[in-house]
């Protein structure tokens, strides 16, 4: 008893509440219905055809890629695999992707002004 006592005191099991970067967005994983910004967003170079490749890192350690088409106006997950749900949101491009979403600063389509 004592040992199983010792050994829950080890870890708390709560995952962090915000992923570590400099840059975050507002997600609900899991189903959450509310919305918080502990997504940090990584940028990377440009795709060859001059789109926008970012990873979206959860606070758990998982982490999605995506790929952001025609400055911010059209969003795709850089594997392919999951499909994409995106609509705008006042301001924000929220993407949906499984049980997971996202909510990305959305860019103006190029004949917006």
């Amino acid at each position: 008893m004592f040992v199983l006592l010792a050994l829950a005191g080890c870890s708390s099991g709560a995952a962090p509440k915000q992923a570590a970067g400099a840059e975050h967005i507002a997600c609900a994983l899991a189903g959450a219905t509310a919305f918080a910004p502990d997504c940090a967003v990584e940028r990377l170079a440009k795709a060859q055809d001059g789109d926008d490749v970012v990873i979206v890192r959860h606070p758990d350690g998982g982490f999605r890629r995506f790929v952001l088409i025609d400055g911010g106006t059209r969003i795709a997950t850089a594997d392919g695999v999951a499909e994409v749900q995106a609509a705008r949101v006042g301001p924000d491009l929220e993407v949906t992707v499984g049980q997971d979403r996202y909510r990305f600063p959305a860019g103006q389509k190029p004949d917006a002004r």
